[in-house]
């Protein structure tokens, strides 16, 4: 299953690094969008941020990120009096321009429940960390050189690049030797970065209802990374194995629709699409209850890989015919596929 624009969304940049300041990976800023803003002036916000579209990206005066991110926090607060809930900087979109997203306290935004943080000792072991950081460098590199397509296929995800995929590889050859340990990372170190490299491996391991159960529960790690790669790995597989789909839960991904932070709108989406094609009426009336803000919100991104998931998941509940849906999609018709729902 090779990438289409749906897919391409899975191999963003969440964020841009603290020192990528560089005039390498400056870019014009395509999009500035933003979730969680029902009830919010979303237009006052936008004017008052410190860089606009069409601006090269990040702006040469840039420290950081974090120093970037604490500016639109501010801005954000002198406007609606409270900070905004997360600010992303990912690239690239089908142009190679960065986009941002801002998510905001409106009332389509819902507090996240997590599991409890946990208190282990256990470590991954320097080879495995070496793995994995060689692993991101490659994939980093490759998006942003827009090398980013992708082979699910297997239920894990072989990208293009022959440098990325080999280390990819290098991750599947470890994970399927290691399994016990990297459950257990997962399960109880007390180390987030140990439990996100953690998912990442276990997203190319045996493919079991251990696996499964294992990213489940990781998807409502308390930490960011690690619920984006624990959801990942269950959109690779739910897209790839339908039979391991079945035995992925609704409800937690569903919640993470209207948590605060943008990865989790992001792969929660994904992961929505691929457990929506059998257009069960029980799973699309549940996530109409539950998530139709947060879907509209993002349906009308204008990165069509990032707006697609949500647009599938609409025109579905809408009873949309999938070819109709996808042609609708194809050219840029959000607004009729959220008409469909009588939503404003």
């Amino acid at each position: 299953m090779k990438n289409n624009c749906l897919e391409m969304a899975a191999v963003m940049l969440a964020a841009m690094a603290p020192t990528v300041t560089s005039a390498s990976y400056r870019k014009p800023l395509g999009e500035i969008d933003f979730f969680g803003y029902k009830g919010l002036d979303v237009a006052a916000i936008r004017s008052a941020f410190p860089f606009h579209e069409g601006d090269l990206f990040p702006p040469a005066k840039a420290k950081s990120s974090d120093d970037l991110k604490q500016q639109v926090s501010e801005k954000v607060k002198q406007i609606i009096g409270r900070e905004p809930t997360d600010v992303s900087f990912v690239c690239c979109d089908s142009k190679q321009e960065w986009m941002v997203y801002i998510g905001l306290p409106g009332e389509s935004y819902k507090a996240l429940a997590l599991n409890p943080t946990p208190a282990g000792d256990i470590r991954l072991p320097g080879p495995a960390v070496a793995l994995s950081q060689k692993m991101d460098r490659a994939w980093s590199d490759a998006v942003m050189k827009g090398h980013a397509t992708e082979d699910d296929s297997e239920g894990f995800a072989l990208t293009g690049d022959p440098r990325a995929r080999t280390a990819q590889l290098a991750i599947r050859d470890y994970a399927l030797s290691n399994e016990t340990l990297i459950l257990q990372v997962l399960a109880s170190s007390s180390d987030a970065r140990h439990r996100a490299m953690a998912a990442q491996m276990i997203g190319y391991g045996r493919q079991s209802e251990e696996q499964v159960d294992a990213l489940v529960r990781a998807s409502l790690d308390p930490n960011d990374e690690v619920r984006n790669n624990a959801v990942r790995g269950l959109w690779v597989l739910a897209g790839a194995k339908p039979n391991m789909a079945q035995r992925i839960p609704l409800e937690p991904f569903v919640r993470l629709l209207r948590s605060g932070s943008w990865s989790d709108h992001n792969k929660a989406s994904l992961l929505l699409a691929a457990l929506t094609r059998s257009r069960d009426p029980k799973v699309l009336a549940s996530i109409r209850a539950e998530a139709i803000d947060p879907l509209a919100e993002m349906a009308r991104w204008r990165s069509l890989g990032h707006a697609e998931a949500a647009l599938l998941i609409l025109g579905r509940i809408a009873g949309l015919d999938e070819d109709a849906l996808k042609r609708l999609i194809d050219a840029g018709q959000s607004d009729r596929i959220i008409g469909k729902l009588n939503y404003q």
